[in-house]
């Protein structure tokens, strides 16, 4: 019996994507080992932080790197890094960022992910630029001030925004730091170097657990030598704002053979993987009445179903599949449909979850 069967806990097939609230991603074996040599040894922890961020920056064709507890916690130091750099004094006064640069400036349009409570844990102020529809340079630049510590971006596709590389171009204007959440950017591997290596941002920040597959708890910060050490002397194992978020050794190690395997694997060849399963799924849901298929993405479907011929909503189904045998979760979208991504499947589930489908739906 295991763990979860031990707690009554249900486990589920993930047919989303790898959301920190659903458990991140699974873990690979090899990570899984690598965790488990480093469990049964002791080393100085600085000593493996400094080697493996180094080992780490030379795979993702980075300057320097750092292994955070998640994204949410790199956004932090490097909010901090930004603030304090590495002066003790004003080190021991965060998160009271009283007389220090503490401003950071975000489109509006970004405005409502991890990063909103990441920087102001650290002390950090958001000025927001533009509305919801968008941002000009100019207003860009207008809120620049002698108290901006740094300039956080969120990448999107949307054409409302300034591009990354306009940001960051108005930002070195002015000798502005620039970090960039791409927390859920990867893959593909050029999200671990793009925005640094190519277009000049200060820092980029990934989740360990997801598109790499690593420890959940993991993070990478990735990006230029001045902010990274900034970010290891305020974080772990030193006493200050980043004590607590602490990363073990085998959550370092784990992490790093996680980076290894990525790199190492074929982006092309994953991602038409990825893709043929989820045409898999979307050609067995077509022959169900009363259902509308869309694709949102290679990897990513939107499934709306008639409520009132088939007596349930999207939360009442999503319910019902968890409960099932096998167990699988699906994204509630408005009261009639349903998300689902193979961004999380293993080789052959695409069948239990397209099966499962069909049984919802009474659909043999």
């Amino acid at each position: 019996m295991g763990v979860y069967e031990d707690l009554g806990i249900k486990p589920f097939i993930n047919a989303y994507r790898p959301l920190t609230r659903l458990g991140g991603s699974t873990i690979p074996g090899a990570v899984l080992e690598a965790m488990r040599q480093a469990s049964q040894r002791n080393v100085d922890v600085k000593t493996l932080q400094q080697k493996i961020g180094q080992a780490i920056a030379l795979l993702t064709q980075n300057e320097a790197a750092y292994v955070s507890c998640g994204a949410a916690s790199g956004i932090i130091l490097a909010t901090a890094a930004c603030m304090a750099g590495t002066d003790p004094v004003l080190s021991e006064q965060l998160p009271n960022t009283d007389g220090m640069k503490n401003e950071l400036i975000m489109q509006t349009c970004d405005r409502g992910y991890k990063c909103d409570v990441a920087i102001r844990c650290a002390g950090g102020k958001i000025v927001d630029v533009g509305d919801e529809r968008g941002v000009t340079a100019q207003q860009l630049s207008d809120a620049i001030n002698d108290k901006t510590a740094a300039i956080f971006v969120v990448p999107t596709e949307s054409p409302c925004r300034i591009s990354v590389a306009e940001m960051i171009a108005i930002a070195h204007e002015y000798s502005i730091p620039v970090l960039v959440d791409a927390a859920f950017l990867v893959p593909p591997k050029e999200s671990l170097w793009i925005y640094t290596r190519d277009m000049g941002a200060d820092a980029v920040f990934i989740s360990g657990g997801k598109g790499l597959r690593g420890p959940q708890c993991t993070g990478l910060i990735l990006g230029k030598p001045w902010i990274v050490r900034a970010c290891a002397f305020h974080g772990f194992p030193n006493d200050r704002i980043g004590r607590g978020m602490k990363v073990g050794k085998e959550e370092l190690a784990g992490i790093y053979e996680a980076v290894k395997i990525f790199m190492g694997q074929d982006d092309r060849k994953a991602r038409e993987i990825r893709t043929q399963q989820l045409d898999f799924i979307i050609a067995s849901a077509a022959v169900i009445p009363s259902v509308v298929i869309r694709r949102l993405h290679r990897t990513l479907a939107l499934l709306r179903f008639d409520t009132k011929a088939y007596g349930f909503t999207s939360r009442s189904a999503r319910d019902s599949l968890l409960q099932d045998d096998p167990s699988i979760y699906f994204e509630p979208a408005s009261e009639d449909g349903l998300l689902v991504s193979t961004d999380c499947l293993e080789h052959g589930e695409e069948t239990i979850v397209a099966n499962q489908l069909r049984k919802l739906f009474n659909v043999a």
